[in-house]
């Protein structure tokens, strides 16, 4: 009796047992890289080619990758993908395949198939009724959804739509992110906040396909959320980030030692062929950046007046809304110090810019780069010169 009653306990507590466990996701090796596409608005059809041209990289990459994106376009019956928010996964085989298509089907839809049939074949994670995607909470739920679709050992992270660099316009109040009008916007300290919030490890990169975003105030607020940032000082051509040349490389498992083939990929891309500045950013750098931009301007209080920004390369185009936004960081330092920047400041300044590179032909003149006063890094610069808009902030 006794030994029936021991087998029966045992039993019980086995049972038991298996009713709790807890199944934990099982991570995946490497890095998944998330797209936050805001496409409610006139880039949309722009956006859906970026997938598209992602899809097109993923062919290419030798081994397996996952690349999940958010969308948030046009809520009306003419989209032809997706009517709500929706969480999407690409997961390529390393070799030509996508989603359980293999290579050569994927080769004949490049072939013969529409766009939005392409970008059709990705697998939907999860999908939302109607939201303003660029709230803050918003932005935190979403990307913690997708971090939660896919666990990672890393994860890299791309943001598409406008951008008009760290300050909020007066008209539109856009800082990056448009969802359906100007004033449904996400500031960057709120961005920076949600990023530190869900991947407290710090995201390997964070990528803006969006206009204006290389500025010395967006890398200094992701500083603790990202290690690297990729961005361009000047505006974006609607086409993007040549994602088919870069998908490889963004996957890459040293991923520093491909920032400056990522950067070349995009200057060569638009060179001839539209306009361009890209930097790639160490922002583990960016505090000890502000503290020696700190002691320039301390050391040099006497000489702020004498600074005509009118003078310096800024980059917000006049006829655009943005001029005035951000001007040339090393040149300010040059004029502000009677044209001796100090070496303690080049020193940590050359930490911080990992590579920068801008297009010396492009089509446009309004986007030609005094390539003298280059540094790859803008910044705001309060001043006389600029209109009362300006001096607001």
């Amino acid at each position: 009796m006794k030994k029936i009653l021991f087998i029966f306990l045992v039993a019980c507590f086995f049972f038991s047992c298996e009713k709790e466990t807890i199944v934990i996701p099982q991570r995946h090796a490497g890095r998944t890289i998330l797209a936050f596409f805001w496409a409610n608005n006139n880039l949309s059809d722009n956006l859906r080619r970026n997938i598209m041209t992602m899809m097109n990289g993923l062919t290419e990459v030798t081994d397996s990758a996952t690349l999940l994106v958010y969308w948030d376009g046009y809520e009306n019956s003419t989209e032809p993908n997706w009517k709500t928010p929706t969480i999407l996964r690409y997961t390529a085989n390393g070799r030509g395949g996508i989603n359980g298509y293999s290579k050569n089907e994927i080769e004949d839809m490049f072939s013969n198939s529409s766009r939005a049939d392409i970008v059709g074949i990705g697998v939907v994670e999860k999908s939302y009724p109607s939201q303003i995607s660029t709230k803050k909470q918003v932005m935190q739920t979403v990307i913690s959804d997708m971090m939660e679709c896919y666990p990672s050992e890393s994860y890299g992270i791309i943001f598409g739509s406008h951008g008009s660099g760290w300050l909020p316009t007066i008209t539109g109040t856009r800082s990056i992110g448009v969802d359906g009008v100007n004033a449904n916007t996400a500031v960057i300290p709120e961005l920076a906040e949600v990023l530190r919030t869900v991947n407290p490890q710090k995201f390997d990169f964070v990528l803006f396909d969006a206009c204006m975003m290389g500025c010395a105030e967006v890398y200094y607020e992701l500083k603790d959320a990202t290690r690297y940032c990729i961005a361009s000082v000047l505006d974006v051509p609607a086409l993007g980030f040549p994602y088919e040349r870069l998908m490889s490389h963004l996957y890459a498992d040293n991923f520093k030692d491909h920032l400056v083939s990522i950067c070349k990929n995009y200057i060569d891309y638009y060179n001839y062929n539209g306009w361009g500045t890209v930097s790639a950013v160490d922002c583990n750098q960016m505090e000890g950046l502000a503290q020696d931009v700190r002691k320039v301007i301390l050391s040099n209080q006497e000489n702020l007046k004498s600074v005509d920004a009118a003078e310096l390369q800024q980059y917000g185009k006049a006829g655009n809304n943005f001029k005035g936004y951000a001007y040339d960081m090393v040149q300010f330092v040059e004029n502000l110090t009677g044209g001796t920047v100090p070496e303690e400041f080049v020193q940590q300044f050359n930490k911080a810019v990992i590579y920068t590179g801008y297009t010396p032909n492009p089509t446009s003149s309004l986007y030609r780069i005094d390539g003298n006063n280059y540094c790859g890094m803008g910044m705001y610069i309060p001043n006389s010169s600029t209109t009362s808009k300006y001096l607001l902030w």
